[in-house]
């Protein structure tokens, strides 16, 4: 679907449904408007529409009504955000465009989209922490950089989950059951649970769980393939042992509790925990082309297994006039994959030279060798704190304010083995049994940094806000990596034990005029960055990479029309990116990935969403992105086969437009709620990769989901169809490495029913 036939259906919709509610329209109901939405995006509770920021938030409400559960859910609601992903937890999130298709790798660049729970930084390079969506005040995307309040990897936005906290007013509790069944795939069912308990007239105590289990859809089908062996020899397997319909499968259980106490009448301190465990077996891609639609052909077993625990604290008072906050968090998180690799095997002409040939002896080759059957293993260890704290000015005059110290201190402790049986056991990397490859290091990143924003009221209507942070990055690697020993000769061993240190100051300048009291424009300048870093390869490039920067130049609108009944935000922008982050893969340079500054690339974008309450039963909402990145000079990708990337090459990963369209009518039946609802989303084609001569195309994807439902009071019933066309969505191409056709996709067609209940 192109773009065009995108931008009729939104505006059919739009224009058919304000034409049959003309009649509504004239009788202007008193008292109709939108209710108003509180964001925290500046770190002060203030409404939507008085921000001078790009943000989309969904809040409890729309969170409800939408049916979002997971990270696809809220993703494909906005617009701002795009992803590139291989399956549960393994994705790289990217905004406003802003994607070179070099990262991902764990020795790599950071990630250009912060990613929040609460206060607390949980941005992660391939492997977002897939919170299960329940009980959650607000996500809010704050779209372009928000380097000055939020630091690196705020460089293209943030995306924050405020979770809903402890409640000392009254006792509260709700439960839900959910069991849906998936077109040619298994059941899932999800049991959700809280409670909220006032102690005494100062605490309480909230208390949330889950258990989501998730039928799988693609099929593990029957195959063969050939692997080279040495001296010209090869060996047919199959995959007899590992078919299975519907394998693709995951189980998510967590619970979070919080503890807030009012301290004194000034000061209030809350404590809380989260933890989850989510278990996959299978793969979310499937091979349409080689083996058929939902199906792939593995010949070893895929897992992984993201297990996390976040323990936090937020003290919060009053100061002599300031609101003073402080705010830490510690996070363990494990996480490891298996997966399988034979077809990068039966393709790689060296492969043969890795298990065969490279244990054999000089003009002896390893005649024993029986298969070059490859898999690999991963497991990754994560411990992060991080501390903040904030002194903001409470008062109403023309001068207000935000300072604060901020510390991160993150640790990544990896190991990552490739396994070929049949090696010679005494060249196995570093005495592990059949593994001829591995990477075994500790990367550390050490943040510190002085932040602020002052805003001046010029007059009534006119107000400046000028920011800055001033930031210290430490860097580390340590460890080793390279293939086990060889008769002929040690080849691609690194050890590496060393560290960076760069220190920088970005900035950021606003405008905004409230026209009225329901119009506000503004204009910005923006920066943001990535922390630069250390290649496993210290003699590759020399070694390190910097910071790239991006920066913005922003108009954006807040507006609100026919007495309130209609909101319409907006922003349109420019961004500049220097000394892109890129990491190659080339045995012409090394053995291993190794990052770069090279390229600049620039980005024109607009981003827009309405919503219109056509009637006191009838809503409307939509949002819509587009994006126009590309490279403002050409480099060459070094290597064997050297890549030439033009002047005016398109960015990969993002499609040019992305949006969605959702309508809700509600209305009575026997003096209980009733709802239908009708929620569209579209997303554009990209590119997976920025080389020319060898990436392909995503394709655009279409997906519409229905739900309608009854609200009795203390129980309800949802009724819902998701992905009503069954149509299968292109999320990601070719991820895993040159050799392999295959794509990520979503689910099927799926229809449920949720049973809630409150108390």
């Amino acid at each position: 679907m192109n773009y065009n036939n995108f931008k009729k259906k939104i505006l059919a919709s739009i224009i058919g449904s304000s034409a049959v509610t003309i009649p509504t329209l004239v009788m202007a109901e008193e008292g109709l408007m939108l209710e108003e939405v509180v964001v925290t995006s500046r770190k002060r509770s203030e409404s939507l529409q008085n921000v001078p920021v790009s943000i989309q938030a969904l809040n409890s409400r729309k969170l409800e009504a939408l049916g979002i559960s997971g990270f696809d859910d809220y993703v494909s609601m906005l617009p701002s955000v795009t992803i590139s992903s291989q399956g549960p937890g393994k994705a790289e999130i990217y905004m406003r465009g802003a994607a070179d298709g070099g990262d991902g790798n764990v020795s790599g660049s950071q990630p250009s989209v912060g990613v929040y729970l609460d206060e607390q930084p949980v941005t992660a390079i391939g492997a977002n922490l897939d919170i299960h969506i329940y009980d959650i005040e607000r996500i809010e995307a704050l779209a372009g950089p928000q380097g000055t309040l939020y630091g690196a990897s705020s460089q293209a936005g943030t995306l924050r989950i405020i979770t809903n906290k402890p409640d000392k007013e009254a006792f509260a509790a709700g439960i839900n059951v959910d069991v849906s069944t998936t077109k040619s795939g298994d059941t899932s069912h999800t049991l959700e649970g809280f409670v909220n308990v006032p102690l005494g007239d100062s605490a309480a105590l909230r208390v949330v769980a889950w258990d989501k289990e998730e039928g799988g859809y693609i099929d593990n089908v029957a195959a063969t393939r050939t692997l080279p062996l040495s001296n010209g020899r090869s060996v047919t397997i199959d995959n007899a042992d590992y078919l299975e319909d519907d394998f693709n499968e995951l189980s998510k259980k967590g619970a979070r509790a919080a503890l807030r106490v009012d301290l004194d009448e000034n000061w209030v301190a809350t404590l809380g925990i989260i933890t989850q465990d989510q278990e996959t077996e299978g793969t979310w891609d499937h091979d349409p082309a080689d083996a058929g639609d939902l199906e792939i052909q593995r010949f070893h077993q895929d897992t992984s297994s993201d297990e996390y625990t976040q323990v936090s604290l937020a003290i919060e008072g009053n100061v002599a006039g300031h609101a003073l906050s402080y705010s830490a968090s510690v996070m363990d998180r494990e996480v490891e994959y298996e997966a399988d690799y034979t077809e990068y095997s039966e393709l790689a002409s060296w492969v043969p030279f890795y298990a065969c040939d490279y244990s054999s002896t000089p003009g002896n080759l390893n005649t024993d060798c029986s298969s070059t059957a490859e898999h690999y293993t991963d497991d990754n260890s994560f411990k992060r704190q991080s501390h903040e704290l904030r002194l903001q000015s409470q008062n109403e005059g023309q001068l207000n304010y935000v300072v604060g110290v901020f510390y991160d201190d993150s640790e990544h402790d990896y190991l990552q083995e490739f396994v070929q049986p049949g090696m010679t056991e005494a060249y196995w990397a570093r005495g592990k049994k059949d593994i001829y490859y591995t990477t075994d290091q500790v990367r550390t990143e050490e943040q510190t940094a002085l932040f602020g924003e002052v805003t001046y009221d010029v007059n009534e209507s006119v107000s400046a806000t000028i920011g800055a942070r001033r930031f210290w990055n430490e860097s580390s690697l340590e460890g080793f990596t390279g293939f086990g020993n060889s008769p002929y000769g040690v080849f691609g061993q690194f050890s590496i034990d060393d560290t960076q240190k760069e220190n920088d100051t970005i900035f950021k300048g606003s405008v905004s005029w409230n026209v009225d009291d329901d119009r506000l424009l503004y204009v910005t300048v923006s920066e943001g960055y990535r922390a630069g870093g250390l290649n496993r390869d210290p003699n590759a490039g020399g070694g390190s990479y910097d910071p790239d920067l991006i920066t913005n130049y922003e108009f954006g609108w807040k507006t609100t029309w026919n007495d309130g009944r209609l909101r319409f935000n907006g922003a349109a922008y420019f961004m500049d990116w220097e000394s892109m982050q890129f990491t190659v893969y080339d045995f012409a340079i090394s053995t291993v990935g190794n990052t770069y500054n090279i390229g600049a690339a620039e980005i024109k974008g607009l981003e827009a969403d309405v919503t219109y309450m056509i009637s006191k039963n009838w809503s409307i909402s939509g949002a819509l992105a587009y994006n126009d990145g590309e490279t403002t000079e050409g480099f060459i990708i070094p290597g064997n086969a050297a890549a030439t990337v033009e002047k005016g090459t398109g960015l990969p990963s993002v499609p040019d437009y992305k949006g969605n369209l959702t309508t809700r009518y509600e209305f009575s039946l026997a003096d209980n709620d009733v709802y239908a609802q009708l929620s569209y989303s579209y997303n554009g084609s990209a590119y997976s990769e920025i080389r020319p001569s060898t990436r392909v195309v995503q394709d655009s994807y279409e997906l519409i989901n229905l739900r309608t439902g009854i609200d009795m009071g203390s129980w309800g019933v949802d009724l819902y169809v998701n992905n009503l066309t069954d149509e299968r969505a292109d999320i990601s191409a070719g991820v895993r490495n040159q050799f392999e056709n295959s794509i990520t996709t979503n689910r099927p067609r799926t229809a449920g029913v949720k049973f809630k209940m409150k108390f």
